[in-house]
């Protein structure tokens, strides 16, 4: 399984979305050769807007970072991600997005991240509420 790294067993929106290419689009295809109507019918499988897509393909797959993120901040992404599917989703968006992958993931590795995040991350806040939730799944 492609995403084993990080303990992430759901592949998350990005994962979902190179999935439908492989298994919809021919070999080496990329959403610019999707027809309309290819590129509407992956929108829709994927419950996602056109142009969420085609910015999400034009990103990077940054999940991994992400579930290292959410579990330094002591939140379980599958928890998380059974519990508040939509929100995931944003927090999936807005990661694969970010402009500070680099920076994330060296604070990730010396462990000063989340100390830092709220400097650099666009969904430290989004976390910090979490976090601060009394219904939010948390590492047991």
């Amino acid at each position: 399984m492609p995403y084993a790294e990080g303990s992430i067993c759901n592949p998350g929106l990005l994962g979902q979305v190179f999935d439908w290419m492989r298994r919809h689009a021919s070999a080496g295809s990329e959403l610019a050769v999707l027809s309309r109507e290819e590129l509407r019918h992956m929108a829709e499988d994927l419950a996602l807007a056109e142009t969420d897509l085609r910015s999400l393909a034009r990103g990077r797959d940054n999940s991994v970072l992400m579930g290292r993120m959410m579990r330094a901040h002591g939140l379980d992404p599958d928890r998380v991600r059974h519990a508040y599917v939509m929100l995931m989703r944003d927090i999936e968006r807005v990661c694969t997005q970010c402009k500070s992958a680099g920076k994330c993931r060296r604070e990730l590795d010396a462990g000063t991240a989340l100390a830092h995040c709220r400097e650099y991350c666009p969904n430290a806040a989004t976390f910090d509420d979490l976090v601060n939730s009394a219904e939010v799944p948390t590492f047991p």
